[in-house]
């Protein structure tokens, strides 16, 4: 019995020798996958993100009197008026509304005469 509580005492202390022998290679090494890919989707998102932006950038300049346009709130307009940071969206007869560029939701583009 006692041969045996021996052996259990000293069996961890002997892995735990040759454990520290072998050098670990963790730390940094180990997380430098796990760091190139959350980089590699930062860089994605980002580059997905500024694609949008000029997208919407252009689509705000291309705005013109008699554009027709969705605002963000759902509302369908034609534009009366274009001013420096802002637009005059008419909505119905003679209902016109001012409204900042960020609440022009989306452009409709005109559409082409049909053939027959």
């Amino acid at each position: 019995m006692m041969l045996t509580l021996f052996t259990a005492a000293a069996a961890p202390a002997a892995a735990g020798a040759s454990a520290q022998a072998a050098p670990a290679g963790g730390g940094l090494m180990g997380m430098l996958p796990i760091f190139i890919i959350f980089g590699v989707m930062i860089f994605f998102m980002m580059r997905s993100q500024k694609k949008q932006q000029q997208k919407r950038e252009q689509m705000l300049s291309k705005i013109a009197k008699g554009s027709k346009v969705v605002l963000a709130s759902g509302f369908l307009g034609t534009i009366a008026e274009v001013r420096e940071k802002t637009f005059l969206v008419e909505i119905a007869n003679n209902v016109r509304v001012e409204v900042v560029q960020a609440g022009i939701g989306d452009v409709i583009p005109e559409e082409a005469p049909e053939k027959k």
